[in-house]
């Protein structure tokens, strides 16, 4: 399945300017979240994995992450590793059991404009964060950058909101492109309550490398609506299309979405369930 990419479910609003006004998750979030957990039961031929993912918050802050899979049953292997958190007002350092170390520098926004990542093997790169500013004064992320540790550039992420409803998202990744075209249907909208994060984003490289600090709230505001589509911007000869549609609870919180996407005539389906403690 050409151009797909991993995701669980995608969180963007309607599209900005630097003159534009676009509400995000954090002004209308009344509730402090202390714990999300996303799970999807992965289907293969040999096997079914759960995969789990949880973040943990303390007074308003991430503090760790754990990320955990289980083939079904439990007969043949599960897994779980945490990544730790440690924040300051001006930095944020984020362990994980792999030995990397990912140390990020704040803004006065509390948002990170850089960060350098020694991985456990030695090898060091260096991320560089940019956003703009709506006349609200909320800050979207608008590029990441990464570079190696001989300086070159490697890959990049670069977000346009200038076209009503919809977001461009051009991904570079050593040398090669790709635009994906993230869609809004605002008769449809479901609010993003409490600011979760865009997580077509957080996976797409080099973005996935940040996922902790991008849930953390350290990588630019949160929007308030989640997104009905999603599609590369050329794919004539697959005509691949993502839709979304989302579950809410009795209480009226997110608790699911659920992704089809059409790619050469077929199909392919999604499932996460999602639980929000506060």
């Amino acid at each position: 399945m050409k151009n797909i990419v991993w995701m669980l479910f995608v969180l963007l609003a309607y599209g900005c300017t630097e003159e534009t006004t676009v509400d995000n998750g954090r002004d209308n979030q009344s509730k402090i979240v202390g714990c999300i957990e996303l799970k999807e039961l992965i289907s293969s031929d040999s096997y079914d994995v759960t995969s789990t993912k949880t973040f943990i918050f303390s007074d308003g802050r991430i503090s760790y992450y754990v990320s955990a899979q289980e083939v079904e049953g439990g007969k043949l292997f599960s897994s779980s590793d945490t990544t730790f958190v440690s924040a300051s007002d001006q930095s944020v350092r984020i362990t994980d059991s792999y030995g990397n170390i990912r140390t990020y520098q704040l803004d006065t926004s509390g948002f990170a404009v850089s960060c350098r990542m020694e991985e456990g093997g030695g090898t060091e790169r260096n991320y560089d964060f940019t956003y703009i500013t709506d006349s609200e004064g909320h800050k979207f992320l608008s590029e990441v950058t990464e570079k190696t540790d001989n300086g070159d550039t490697y890959s990049s992420l670069r977000l346009d909101y200038s076209e009503e409803g919809k977001v461009r998202v051009e991904q570079t990744v050593d040398g090669s492109s790709e635009t994906y075209i993230i869609e809004f249907n605002k008769s449809v909208a479901v609010e993003n309550a409490h600011g979760l994060p865009d997580l077509f984003l957080s996976e797409l490289y080099p973005l996935s490398m940040h996922m902790v600090a991008f849930y953390g709230g350290f990588i630019g505001d949160s929007y308030r609506y989640l997104c009905t589509d999603m599609y590369p911007a050329s794919s004539p000869e697959l005509e691949e299309h993502t839709s979304y549609e989302y579950s809410l609870g009795d209480d009226g919180e997110l608790s699911g979405c659920w992704m089809l996407t059409v790619s050469g005539g077929e199909e392919y389906v999604r499932n996460i369930s999602v639980k929000l403690t506060i």
